[in-house]
């Protein structure tokens, strides 16, 4: 089976055609482990050594950003910020395009600028490789932004799922989790939930529709 390397290397439309249609699995290459690693430290150590609230981290979100968080809670916070923001609704998204919108965010996180753990993303790259894909509904919008509903349903197994299967993810042939090949998630740490669902991700959804759109018409000429 043919790997493809995540790195700092942009993706071009034939790559994304190529990954999705020959079945690649993904890896992240050491360069992408050390940027994700190195945004994370640093973000640990602002946190450590601050006392001034962080966003979205240690604070709540849009009206509750004046509320701090206890360090006790600063997981669940990010579990309550994805379960409160997938509330799609309509048709789902097919599969096809859920799987590169995944590739899409598994490389934006891989540029090392979002503060996510690195196993936020290796359990993305988890569930990519073995055919987990998460339930995403087309319609549905939040707050200011349209951009936050999908990319909620896209990272909602990634962050609450158990062993049990469910929870808004598709498995293969009915799987639970541990035989998918996907480990269980640890707790979520400050700023995995908001890493996961900020940025052009609605904008990234219409990229993969018509993505997915330009491939289907090359094997009609073909």
């Amino acid at each position: 089976m043919t790997t493809h390397y995540i790195s700092a290397d942009h993706l071009t439309i034939e790559r994304i055609g190529e990954i999705i249609s020959q079945g690649m699995k993904l890896e992240l290459s050491e360069d992408a482990k050390t940027r994700i690693r190195r945004c994370r430290n640093y973000l640990d150590k602002k946190i450590a050594s601050n006392g001034a609230p962080v966003y979205g981290v240690t604070t709540g979100f849009g009206s509750l950003c004046n509320v701090s968080i206890g360090k006790d809670q600063l997981s669940q916070l990010q579990i309550n910020l994805i379960k409160s923001h997938a509330c799609g609704t309509g048709e789902r998204v097919p599969n096809e395009i859920v799987k590169i919108m995944m590739l899409l965010k598994i490389q934006s996180l891989s540029y090392g600028y979002s503060g996510c753990k690195l196993d936020t993303v290796q359990r993305l790259i988890q569930f990519f490789n073995n055919d987990v894909l998460p339930v995403v509904y087309r319609q549905g919008s939040l707050g200011a932004s349209g951009d936050l509903v999908p990319l909620a349903g896209l990272h909602l197994g990634d962050l609450v799922m158990d062993e049990g299967g469910g929870h808004g993810a598709d498995l293969p042939e009915g799987l639970r989790i541990g035989q998918a090949g996907v480990q269980r998630a640890k707790a979520a740490h400050g700023h995995s939930g908001d890493a996961g669902i900020s940025g052009a991700s609605g904008q990234a959804k219409g990229f993969s529709d018509v993505v997915h759109q330009f491939f289907a018409h090359q094997r009609l000429i073909r």
